[in-house]
């Protein structure tokens, strides 16, 4: 018996990796930004980085004990993608929460600055449930034997959207004048 690839579902996966790749490499070029605009020191401006990346630790953790604790997988009862559509939500509810944030935000306001770290940590959190439950699901999109060649696209436009990403923030940062 042959399986057949879901390819539509595969492929909105391997955009949403390459966003993933594109968000999270563009913390290189908001982490001067930050540094700039809200005045503080480098130590201040490497929380980003803390923030975001130590989020996907976090996040695989809080689910890793949640479901030992009830003794249930929950990503599995969720179901793949219902665990990337709120991972997503979870992502857009942290962007949402930063945008009053920045708007608000005069240069030098470092008390701004810890509530972006916040909402970037939520935006991070919901990275983390995200990417949990896509390597399984693409696993599973087609016959189980060419699961390694699906992650292995699905990494490599991960990848793609990592080297793109700083690339175009700088050039929207340089394009609105904003001083990094």
């Amino acid at each position: 018996m042959t399986e057949k690839t879901n390819y539509s579902a595969l492929t909105t996966l391997v955009t949403v990796f390459f966003f993933w790749g594109f968000i999270a490499a563009s913390n290189g070029v908001f982490i001067p930004f930050c540094k700039t605009y809200f005045q503080i020191d480098q130590f201040q401006s490497q929380l980003v980085d803390f923030a975001f990346y130590g989020a996907y630790y976090f996040g695989a953790l809080i689910l890793f004990v949640i479901s030992s604790t009830i003794g249930k997988d929950i990503l599995n009862s969720w179901g793949y993608k219902n665990g990337i559509i709120y991972g997503l939500l979870l992502s857009c509810l942290g962007a949402v929460a930063m945008y009053p944030a920045v708007l608000g935000a005069k240069p030098g306001d470092s008390d701004v600055f810890y509530y972006v770290l916040g909402a970037l940590f939520v935006v991070g959190l919901g990275f983390s449930l995200q990417q949990t439950a896509a390597n399984p699901f693409a696993v599973s999109l087609g016959a189980p034997e060419k699961g390694a060649h699906r992650l292995n696209l699905a990494g490599g436009v991960n990848s793609l959207g990592t080297t793109i990403g700083p690339i175009v923030v700088a050039l929207i940062l340089f394009f609105l004048n904003i001083k990094i």
